[in-house]
Parts: C-alpha cells; sequence; structure tokens
C-alpha cells in the first residue's frame, strides 16, 4: 500500500481547487497587494518632500525616519483589512470550491471594517512580544557587528552567511509560535459576527494539539520557495501555499469540530 502525506493530500486539493479558479486567484492576489504600493508610495513621496523642504541631509534623514515609520505602521494598519479580505476569498473557496474576487473587499465595507481592524490588531499585539524575542539574536548580532566585531568579521562575506543564518532561524521559530494563530482567520469568517476573545478561545482550542499539521505543511513548501528563485514564479507559488493553507485551516476546523461532537455523545447521560 502506498502510503500518501496529508501534506500530500491537501495540495493535491488546492491544485485541483485552483485548476478552474487561476484567474480570480492571481486577480485576489493582486488586489491585496495594492494597499502595499500605495504605502510604499505614501512614504516615498513624504521621503522626497522632507528632503527638498530640508537641506540638511542628516537632518532630513532623522526627520523620514521619525515621520516615514509611523506613517507607514498606521497605513498598514488601516489598510490591513485587505489581508482579511485576500484569506476570505481563499478560504471560502477551499468550502465552496468557487473563488469570488467581490471577497477581497469584503471587509471595506460598514460593519465589517471595524471588526477586522480590532482582530488584526489584537492578532499584532499578541505576536508582537514573541516577535521581538525570537528576533532578538538577529538584532543583537547587527548591533555587534556595527560596535565590536567589525574587525571579527573584516570578510563582508562571512557576516552575510552568518546573518542569514540567524535570520532563517528567528524566522522559523517565530513562524512556529505563530501557528497557534493558524485558523484566526477562519474562525472569524466561520463565526461572523463574534467578538475578538470568542475567535481567541476558539482557535486556541480547536489548534490544541494541532500545530504540527500546519508546520509540516509550510515546510513542504520550502522547496518551491527556493525554486521561486530561480524559475517558479510567486504569482503561481503563493496562490498555491494560500490555497493549502486555507485547505488545511477547513480540514483542522472540521477535525476539532467532529472529536468535540465525538465526544459530547460519548458524555451524554445514558
Amino acid at each position: 500500500m502506498i502510503h500518501v502525506s496529508a501534506e500530500a493530500i491537501v495540495k493535491q486539493q488546492a491544485r485541483l481547487t485552483l485548476k478552474n479558479n487561476w484567474p480570480a486567484a492571481i486577480i485576489v492576489m493582486v488586489i491585496a497587494l495594492i494597499p502595499l504600493v500605495l504605502n510604499d508610495c505614501a512614504t516615498t513621496m513624504l521621503s522626497c518632500l522632507i528632503a527638498m523642504t530640508v537641506k540638511d541631509a542628516q537632518l532630513s534623514e532623522v526627520i523620514v525616519y521619525s515621520a516615514g515609520i509611523p506613517l507607514e505602521l498606521i497605513l498598514g494598519f488601516l489598510l490591513s483589512p485587505s489581508i482579511n479580505g485576500f484569506v476570505r476569498a481563499y478560504y471560502m473557496c477551499a468550502k465552496t470550491g468557487t473563488m469570488d474576487p467581490a471577497d477581497a473587499f469584503y471587509y471595506f465595507a460598514k460593519g465589517r471594517y471595524a471588526p477586522a481592524l480590532k482582530l488584526n490588531l489584537s492578532l499584532f499585539f499578541r505576536l508582537l512580544i514573541p516577535a521581538i524575542i525570537f528576533f532578538a539574536p538577529q538584532t543583537a548580532f547587527q548591533i555587534l557587528h556595527e560596535t565590536l566585531w567589525k574587525d571579527v568579521f573584516s570578510d563582508q562575506t562571512l557576516y552575510n552567511i552568518l546573518y542569514f543564518f540567524i535570520t532563517v532561524l528567528s524566522s522559523s521559530a517565530f513562524i512556529l509560535y505563530s501557528l497557534r494563530y493558524f485558523t484566526i482567520y477562519a474562525v472569524s469568517i466561520d463565526t461572523e459576527p463574534s467578538s475578538n476573545k470568542e475567535i481567541f478561545r476558539t482557535n486556541r482550542q480547536i489548534m490544541n494539539g494541532r500545530t504540527g499539521a500546519s508546520a509540516g505543511l509550510i515546510a513542504s513548501f520550502i522547496p518551491w520557495f527556493i525554486l521561486c528563485l530561480t524559475v517558479l514564479p510567486l504569482i503561481y507559488v503563493i496562490p498555491y501555499l494560500t490555497q493549502s493553507l486555507c485547505i488545511s485551516a477547513k480540514w483542522i476546523k472540521e477535525a476539532y469540530t467532529a472529536a468535540y461532537r465525538d465526544d459530547a455523545v460519548l458524555n451524554q447521560p445514558q
């Protein structure tokens, strides 16, 4: 008997789901990128305006960073419901087999925008401290290199290799930690409208003991991202990865629901 891994099954389902939805999937991805472009344009325009107004180069640089970074964060937050819409389009496609590009704008409607912002803000603050902790080695290595280790790493190639290695480890650790919130957006879609407290509580129950499944799926895409450096464009890999993750979230939620239902039946009084 040939053993087929869960990751292979999910990825096969993702390919079949996207087979008739590739145009819509690419449109949704492009729509989700628009806020990033708008954010970048706004901060670039601000930087150019400051540079033309302030003649002192050093003072201009200080103002650009002190004004540009807060502007970028604020705009990124205000436009973040595009992420919710991006996930919704792929998750609904995982459930129905059909992708609707209109879902990309779903959370910009009245009555949906504010809850989406609150959910994203809650998730951001839950991940902020872990992000600082997991990326502390990378930051420390960079600071030490600039202050104490310049002579040690006279060879820039060695520094770049070590920096890349530390970045990969920090990023991997952070991703593994963040998987505890893997079904946050799926839960918010399926239980709308619900409070953030209920969404995070349900997600915690669903993901208890199930982060390994999502970690294995993400790890199986590492070769795909490596290939992106050579032949495969991200315009193929990102929809493929996102659809796979949404299908995985659907199955994890259904597995939890089935287990919960079975426990309820077993615990019924005879």
